[in-house]
């Protein structure tokens, strides 16, 4: 991949996009401020199928508004939208925008919370992830008005299955990566120059446990406490916290017992792990067995067993990071602003994309805070900005990887 040169024409039609990007932006934003709080307000829990399509129906009527071939992948718990954009460079390579559009919010919560408090745009679902998803439109928008044609293929994605581990929508992003495309992920950011190099992967193991009943009382030596020896094992566990960079482990969900005084036969409790390499969790796991090894209680029978649908981790590669520094120019270079790349813990649908051998970068989405809580909210100063960095971004990919 080619990097971009201060004086190179290549770099002039870059720098012209983004301020264009940026002027254009803070033209419309009362359109854009309109349209986000239209797509906050059709909640979209990622249980509710009818919030979910209606939320892809929006998505998808925007998407044509820049030109874009749509189609929804329908699903009876929830559809996806996938929309297309055709080029005149055939040698260019495809880029494609992916987010979500469901969120951890109830049905409700967008209603009561919904209100705009000076910059702040405060909604359920607005940093995480609505308004990172309508700024690639708009950057889309940008190419249109400015013309732009030389690139291959442009696609956009959003899933309604993001938020939840009992994922439904996998076939499809995998389908998509079969492309090989550049992938550009829309989640949240906390500075205009921040881009996501790396994410953590992310597992959730059950361990359960099976001991004997017994009455508390009168012969409690009868009985074998599994809560007791659950417990004795999340204490063990808790020694994976940063055994190596970037691991840790959380102990979450947890059960076990009926009455006080029975000696309880059952527990188990479900772990959350995250990891930066895939062999991290290999290790983790093999010595995770070995510690099972180490009992309080004996005879209670313990079962480790990994939850469905994990994470892999989205790991930083030559190809990935070119991107990156794209984002390092057109932020240092163009914006005028410092560039903050970072390592997230949390895992987004960019890990699958790079698991499938797509160079991937996230993070470009609305800058704002309070995702996953009653404070969520989007600033809105900085989206002129964000759009003319993903715009820019499309067009420095493009010609820096035409064969």
């Amino acid at each position: 991949m080619k990097e971009l040169q201060e004086s190179s024409k290549e770099t002039a039609m870059v720098r012209d996009i983004v301020l264009d990007g940026v002027k254009l932006t803070e033209q419309a934003m009362p359109r854009y401020l309109e349209e986000l709080q239209a797509l906050c307000l059709l909640e979209s829990p990622s249980d509710d199928p009818a919030g979910l399509n209606a939320s892809a129906k929006m998505l998808a009527t925007l998407l044509q508004r820049v030109d874009m071939q749509t189609t929804i992948v329908e699903h009876p718990r929830g559809n996806a939208v996938v929309g297309t954009l055709m080029g005149d460079n055939p040698h260019a390579p495809t880029c494609l925008l992916i987010g979500h559009h469901d969120t951890v919010h109830p049905l409700g919560a967008a209603q009561e919370r919904t209100r705009l408090d000076g910059e702040r745009f405060y909604s359920p679902g607005t940093v995480d992830m609505k308004a990172g998803l309508l700024q690639g439109i708009y950057a889309l928008e940008v190419l249109k008005k400015q013309g732009y044609r030389d690139f291959n293929k442009i696609l956009f994605l959003s899933v309604p299955d993001e938020e939840i581990s009992s994922r439904y929508h996998v076939g499809l992003i995998r389908q998509i990566a079969q492309e090989r495309p550049y992938v550009f992920g829309l989640e949240g950011a906390s500075k205009v120059g921040t881009v996501v190099i790396r994410r953590k992967g992310c597992a959730h193991y059950r361990l359960t446990a099976e001991g004997a009943a017994a009455h508390a009382g009168s012969s409690p030596e009868r009985g074998r406490n599994a809560v007791l020896e659950l417990a004795h094992q999340i204490v063990q566990a808790q020694s994976f916290m940063h055994w190596r960079k970037g691991f840790t482990i959380n102990a979450g969900p947890i059960r076990g017992g009926s009455r006080p005084n029975v000696v309880s036969d059952f527990a188990e409790i479900v772990f959350d792990i995250r990891f930066l390499y895939p062999q991290d969790r290999i290790d983790a796991i093999e010595r995770w067995h070995e510690l099972l090894q180490n009992q309080l209680v004996r005879d209670v029978k313990l079962t480790l067993t990994p939850e469905p649908d994990s994470m892999v981790p989205m790991v930083a590669t030559d190809e990935s990071l070119a991107l990156a520094e794209h984002v390092r120019y057109i932020s240092e270079q163009i914006l005028q602003t410092n560039y903050a790349p970072e390592t997230r813990g949390g895992a987004s649908d960019c890990c699958n994309m790079a698991a499938a051998g797509c160079p991937s970068i996230d993070g470009l989405g609305a800058i704002g805070g309070g995702a996953h809580t009653s404070n969520e909210y989007a600033l809105l100063p900085p989206v002129p900005a964000r759009v003319g960095l993903i715009a820019g971004l499309i067009v420095a990919t493009t010609i820096t990887t035409a064969i």
